[in-house]
């Protein structure tokens, strides 16, 4: 790692000096060389990523030690190395105590050799080191434990259902489960406990909570979890305040190797904070647009409030089926990020167990696909999450785009049109009364007719066209559904010719009669990713044909 130095002197010959020893260094990176107080402040207000800060004793006309002391009170974690005019070892003794006075670490001579001044740094960036560490470590609770938080992008997608299940996926003897749906907590009716304290009982406390508090509040659950409920009455999550829910969430990366957080649909000033201080956050929705929409627009005030950035936002899609009409790829059309994982519906056996409160004892699919793919993204040493796409327009902003220019197209052509018109019109009174003009009608009559019917033939040619190409994108995720439910290869990794067969009866039978009779096995192209469909459209000119084309990614279920 590279350890950035700023340097401020006003010689020409330190810098020059200095500039060298960095350039033959591979550890250090001289990030700017100004020749005043005032430019290092701003310096470091640019780069806060500078480490260390080398100040001239001459600096600001024989002002160093002041300039030194203004960068230790306005950063105190960066390392602070004076350049002194000493020679024998009692001057840098006593440079070095002047030095020390106003908060540098270490001394350096102008003449200094390579290896002096690169010992010196590297004790001083060293100190810096462990000093940011050592600040970040207490901030962090001293301990690397796992805060995931998981909202919900409206009520009603099994938001604490996901939350219950995912920390029963990464359960170790120190989870803590914490209802922070502190208005319509439901997770101990889920995991049938009767609980007499809550989380709002830690607010009073909000700098103080301890281990202790936290075993105390919280209570066992089966399957070796730990659960902090929310208050039975919902009134009481008045109570819970900002800072409050920063201790909690402190405390519990302390106290606990993984911390799971329902924090419900809705948003106020403790859930955001949660959102704000989690390690991960999960947004769950489920296949349908008004859930789909509503996870837009929270992913859209969580970054006007500055609660969270949507691309460190992970997105999973629950209840999924093989029937739904809304695809993955839909999905991350609409909410504009990618799906992190999906989970399938669980049908009547998952029903059952929720509705006696045995969810954490009676295995279904549900917690099989969770405990397979779902229990990433809760693990310590997970990736983070993407960044999103690169720049430039998404998917959806360029359709959006390609709408407006052809609406603006449309709007254009017609004002031409409209000119047109305006302009006859003021032709024909002259032309009313002038005989010479007279036949001028008959004779753009046939060419206005001719170029209609040309338009006529043109629209009802393209309408053609886009039955074929909606036809073959129908067709074309039929056949991608049923290579992710029935699968594409076999035990020994090759492919299955009775899957390949199915898809295409499956991609004939969803085209209409027209398409189907002329769609070859060639026109059907079935992959491990994606299901490719053509189609033959005929048109009005005799021996000229269109094709439409259309693809569908392969999601497999589970």
């Amino acid at each position: 790692m590279v350890t950035k130095v700023l340097l401020a002197t006003p010689s020409h010959e330190v810098r020059d000096h200095l500039g060298h020893v960095f350039g033959e260094s591979g550890g250090f990176e001289l990030a700017a060389a100004v020749s005043d107080g005032a430019s290092v402040l701003t310096a470091l207000d640019r780069q806060p990523d500078i480490d260390i800060v080398v100040v001239d004793e001459a600096a600001d006309d024989g002002h160093g030690h002041a300039v030194a002391r203004s960068v230790g009170l306005a950063t105190p974690l960066t390392g602070i190395v004076m350049v002194v005019d000493a020679h024998s070892p009692a001057e840098m003794s006593r440079a070095m105590a002047s030095a020390m006075e106003v908060g540098a670490r270490s001394v350096i001579a102008r003449n200094a050799g390579l290896e002096e001044v690169l010992t010196r740094l590297e004790t001083v960036a060293s100190w810096s080191a462990m000093a940011r560490a050592s600040i970040a470590a207490e901030r962090n609770g001293g301990r690397s434990g796992q805060v995931v938080a998981v909202a919900g992008a409206k009520g009603g997608v099994g938001t604490s259902v996901l939350a219950l299940l995912l920390a029963r996926a990464g359960r170790s003897n120190d989870t803590v489960l914490v209802d922070l749906d502190l208005g319509a907590g439901d997770l101990t009716a889920y995991t049938g406990v009767r609980t007499r304290r809550s989380v709002v009982d830690l607010a009073a406390v909000e700098g103080e909570v301890t281990g202790r508090m936290l075993r105390e509040t919280t209570y066992e659950v089966p399957g070796g979890l730990r659960l902090l409920p929310a208050p039975s009455e919902g009134e009481r999550g008045e109570a819970m305040t900002a800072a409050a829910t920063r201790s909690i969430v402190s405390a519990l990366r302390f106290e606990s190797g993984l911390a799971v957080i329902d924090v419900g649909s809705h948003l106020d000033e403790p859930r955001a904070t949660a959102l704000e201080f989690a390690d991960r956050v999960l947004l769950v929705t489920t296949p349908d647009l008004p859930a789909l929409r509503a996870a837009r627009r929270s992913l859209a005030q969580w970054d006007r409030l500055a609660v969270r950035r949507p691309s460190t936002v992970e997105l999973v899609l629950n209840r999924r089926t093989p029937r739904d009409e809304v695809t993955p790829a839909l999905v991350e059309r609409i909410v504009e990020r990618p799906i992190a994982f999906t989970v399938p519906d669980g049908g009547v056996a998952f029903a059952g167990a929720v509705n006696t409160a045995t969810l954490l004892e009676t295995p279904t699919p549900v917690h099989a696909a969770v405990a397979k793919v779902g229990v990433a993204a809760i693990r310590q040493e997970a990736s983070a999450a993407r960044e999103g796409t690169a720049d430039g327009p998404t998917e959806v902003e360029a359709l959006v785009a390609g709408s407006a220019r052809r609406s603006g197209g449309r709007k254009g052509t017609g004002r031409r049109r409209a000119g047109v018109r305006t302009v006859a019109g003021r032709r024909g009174p002259g032309r009313a009364g002038a005989d010479p003009e007279a036949g001028q009608s008959t004779v753009e009559l046939p060419v206005v007719v001719l170029v209609v019917l040309m338009v006529l033939l043109l629209c009802v040619q393209g309408i053609g066209w886009a039955s074929g190409l909606l036809a073959a994108r129908a067709a074309a995720q039929e056949g991608a559904r049923t290579v992710g439910v029935l699968g594409y290869y076999d035990d020994l990794g090759g492919r299955r010719d009775d899957v390949v067969d199915q898809v295409r009866d499956d991609v004939r039978d969803q085209l209409p009669g027209t398409f189907r009779e002329v769609v070859s096995d060639s026109d059907i192209e079935v992959s491990s990713d994606t299901v490719s469909v053509r189609v033959t459209v005929p048109t009005l000119v005799p021996g000229v044909d269109l094709s439409a084309s259309s693809s569908a990614a392969v999601y497999r279920e589970g």
